[in-house]
């Protein structure tokens, strides 16, 4: 009996002997406008930004040129951006409370925009984002982009964000207002 006689589907335009078998995981295609993409080339962008001196403007023109899967989400991607740096040190105050044993310049640079990216589409954005699917999406990031246990320590924090972390930042935030 033959390997392939159980098979519900014909391989007669198959021939092993030309034919060449790849081993390569073959991912779906997101789709144009996913936030996911978004989220990924934000995570890029705050990263050059927080381990070089480059021109802000500069480094969205640069990601959207490279990437045309992200100049369909661009208006994500900058409302995400400039809303982690222009409120980066109310945010960093409050990640400080949830994890005090680390100083937010000792956390790795991937981890530390991470946290900030979700912190800022939790509790500062106009729309509305379940945090089951910020905290999803954060943790995935963690996976692709960081150490091996980033995704743990960045799952840990984010749960500790409650709606009691929300009234704190909202005290925070008025405070770096008035400054």
């Amino acid at each position: 009996m033959d390997l392939l006689d159980g098979y519900p589907f014909a391989l007669d335009d198959f021939n092993p002997e030309e034919d060449e078998i790849s081993s390569e995981v073959v991912k779906p295609e997101l789709p144009a406008a996913d936030r996911s993409i978004a989220r990924r080339a934000s995570l890029q962008i705050l990263y050059e930004l927080d381990t070089t001196d480059h021109n802000l403007q500069a480094v969205l023109e640069a990601h959207m040129a490279e990437r045309p899967e992200a100049y369909t989400v661009r208006q994500i991607i900058r409302r995400i951006v400039s809303g982690v740096i222009a409120n980066k040190a109310a945010i960093d105050t409050l990640l400080q409370g949830y994890a005090p044993e680390w100083p937010i310049d000792q956390v790795a640079v991937v981890d530390r925009n991470i946290l900030r990216m979700a912190i800022y589409e939790h509790l500062l954005q106009k729309r509305e984002t379940p945090i089951a699917v910020i905290i999803n999406e954060a943790v995935q990031l963690a996976q692709l982009f960081g150490a091996d246990q980033s995704h743990s320590f960045v799952h840990g924090v984010l749960g500790a964000v409650t709606a009691e972390a929300k009234e704190k930042f909202e005290i925070a935030v008025d405070e770096v207002d008035s400054v």
